[in-house]
């Protein structure tokens, strides 16, 4: 199994943290956000790692390529990063996702490993980490049934308070089959985009597929594991003080 790893965004938000590094080169209690989860992957058995670049991608290409020399890792580059949003990042690195089963991951995560071990080791060939909401959450909810199989997405636009008790929040980490992405999600995110444009989320897909039933999707839960999204200052300082 490899992943895939979405790092070409900008992290504006972040403000001089960002100011000549990505995002993903923030660091959390003195280790890189990138740094913590490529390590993590590699403790858990990945062998093959793609990490999309784009702003600032140059340097952060270099970066890793010094520091983890005994890796498989290989880049795509997102050249119109500014201009795209992450299901554009994402179809990039489809030669690649043609290739193996593949975790996809979100790099402005810090998560306990153990959230990785669960979803890898799942029995079901496609699954999403998903948290139970709470009122920190932002993004993309779904709703699930009592066998855990994910039955809607929900986009910000359709978030409705009332049902906050059934929602979960996505974690941003997703494993996927081979024969999946290859028959099945990587050509309707390019029918997507072709009708659509380049500029939404790879989630907006699969909330399509799951809605006339084109894939069942297994939600593995994180409750009582550590994680955090961080978007904002105020987001660093909070991860600060839930993860090691």
């Amino acid at each position: 199994m490899q992943a895939v790893i979405l790092a070409a965004g900008m992290g504006s938000r972040l403000g001089n943290l960002t100011e000549n590094d990505a995002k993903c080169m923030v660091p959390v209690n003195g280790v890189r956000l990138i740094d913590r989860m490529i390590c993590q992957l590699r403790q858990s058995g990945i062998d093959r790692i793609i990490v999309v670049v784009g702003y600032e991608g140059e340097r952060l290409r270099n970066y890793l390529a010094a520091r983890y020399q005994d890796m498989d890792l290989q880049f795509v580059d997102n050249p119109i990063f500014d201009t795209t949003n992450n299901i554009y990042s994402l179809w990039l690195a489809n030669e690649w996702m043609r290739l193996d089963d593949t975790l996809l991951l979100e790099s402005d995560l810090v998560i306990d490993i153990d959230m990785l071990r669960d979803l890898i080791e799942s029995p079901a060939e496609n699954a999403a980490l998903v948290s139970p909401y709470e009122t920190w959450n932002d993004g993309t909810m779904v709703t699930m049934d009592a066998d855990n199989n994910i039955t809607s997405f929900i986009p910000k636009k359709n978030f409705h308070k009332e049902d906050c008790p059934k929602y979960y929040k996505t974690v941003n980490i997703y494993k996927f089959s081979r024969k999946f992405l290859t028959d099945s999600y990587l050509p309707s995110i390019n029918a997507y985009m072709e009708a659509n444009g380049r500029n939404d989320y790879y989630e907006q897909v699969l909330c399509e597929m799951t809605a006339s039933g084109q894939i069942s999707l297994k939600g593995i839960s994180a409750q009582g594991h550590r994680w955090y999204e961080i978007d904002t200052v105020e987001d660093l300082a909070v991860a600060e003080r839930i993860v090691d």
